[in-house]
């Protein structure tokens, strides 16, 4: 285990951003400390390693909270720190790194953001915690499973993203001849959740495709370009999509290729930039989203870690400024700080408006961009959803 508790000089629209976030997650108490008060340590345990998105997303909002003096909840004043594992979690380890991070005091976990870390007895670890848990994973299951609401998620659960593509493929573009591609098992549920959504419009997919793994994409590859579809929706690995992708342009394909982490895929390097070109995905935020708030967030976050964010990044931004509203509003004693989480009015923050309330089932948002990808592999936000329901794709205060 080691803390992450960097200070980053030199950013110089904090001041800007912070007011902005400041008024939009106002509540009650005074909003920041003043730089003189005598402060305690917060700590917020990352299941994560610290160079990841969603801790340097988490890290960032930190920094700005704390170089503005901390926060003020109960008559004390707090600086916050971020706590992280030394290696990522896997399956095998989840449970313990749960265990290792709530005995170092955290207030509140941050993590999971990786599905494949979910085993049933993870979850119960989550659930048994004793303290919030704003939990990235998209698995419907997660917060479903979870009758006390210690696991709130921060990102929109996965079905959205499914039915948000297939509103966008199906209903804007028009498509009617589709195929589905699935490398991973853990994404079967979304690859069903598509699928349902064509069934309702009367569309059956041309071809379902469900690999255990990528040994068989070549063969695969031939039997979709004889079919040769308008579209082609993937879900797995990057590098299993940049290889389909690969073989079916090589073999003359020129549909529509979706695959619903397309913009990580890029960043990455698994999707060239020619490659990329024209590729459909969606996500929770993307740095392509025009919204007042998200623009200033950008800048700060290629100010302080000379990359552009993901995703990730932004809930895990989003996910201190939630906490520190919860923590003014109730401090940090975990029942009602977890009470808090799940009723705070709507927060309009960078990846759209937080309204736990009203959303129930643990969820602190539902807001979904579906994008394309340009020739350098930079992304166009071409839809917005919020709960399932189109919105403008920029709105006032997100």
């Amino acid at each position: 285990m080691h803390h992450l508790t960097r200070f980053i000089p030199g950013v110089r629209r904090w001041p800007t951003l912070i007011a902005l976030l400041t008024l939009l997650v106002a509540a009650t108490g005074p909003a920041l400390a003043s730089p003189s008060a005598q402060a305690s340590v917060l700590r917020v345990g990352y299941l994560g390693v610290a160079d990841s998105d969603l801790a340097k997303g988490a890290q960032l909002a930190m920094d700005q909270i704390n170089g503005a003096g901390g926060l003020r909840a109960g008559g004390a004043t707090y600086q916050i720190e971020l706590v992280t594992l030394a290696q990522p979690p896997t399956a095998e380890s989840l449970s313990r790194d749960v265990a290792a991070l709530v005995s170092q005091g955290v207030v509140a976990l941050l993590g999971p953001e990786d599905n494949t870390v979910l085993t049933q007895q993870n979850t119960a670890a989550l659930i048994s915690a004793g303290v919030p848990v704003l939990a990235a994973a998209t698995t419907d299951a997660l917060t479903r499973d979870d009758a006390t609401d210690t696991v709130l998620r921060i990102r929109a659960p996965e079905r959205l993203y499914s039915e948000a593509l297939a509103t966008y493929l199906l209903d804007d573009l028009g498509l009617t001849s589709l195929a589905l591609v699935q490398t991973s098992v853990e994404w079967t549920e979304a690859l069903l959740v598509f699928e349902r959504a064509m069934q309702t419009r009367g569309i059956v997919p041309g071809a379902r495709v469900q690999l255990a793994d990528s040994s068989s994409l070549l063969a695969e590859a031939r039997g979709l370009l004889d079919l040769n579809p308008e579209a082609i929706v993937m879900w797995g690995a990057p590098r299993d999509a940049a290889s389909l992708l690969s073989l079916l342009r090589k073999g003359g394909w020129a549909g529509q290729f979706v695959y619903r982490d397309a913009e990580e895929a890029a960043r990455a390097g698994f999707l060239s930039d020619a490659l990329a070109n024209g590729v459909i995905g969606a996500t929770n935020w993307s740095y392509a989203y025009p919204g007042r708030a998200a623009r200033i967030f950008l800048e700060d976050y290629l100010l302080a870690f000379a990359q552009v964010p993901g995703g990730l990044a932004a809930a895990g931004y989003d996910a201190i400024w939630a906490l520190r509203s919860a923590v003014i509003a109730a401090g940090v004693e975990r029942d009602a700080l977890r009470a808090a989480l799940m009723s705070f009015p709507a927060l309009n923050l960078v990846g759209g408006t937080l309204r736990p309330a009203e959303l129930g089932d643990g969820d602190l948002i539902r807001v979904v961009m579906v994008y394309r990808l340009g020739a350098g592999g930079g992304p166009t936000v071409v839809a917005r959803f919020d709960d399932g329901q189109r919105v403008a794709v920029e709105e006032a205060g997100g």
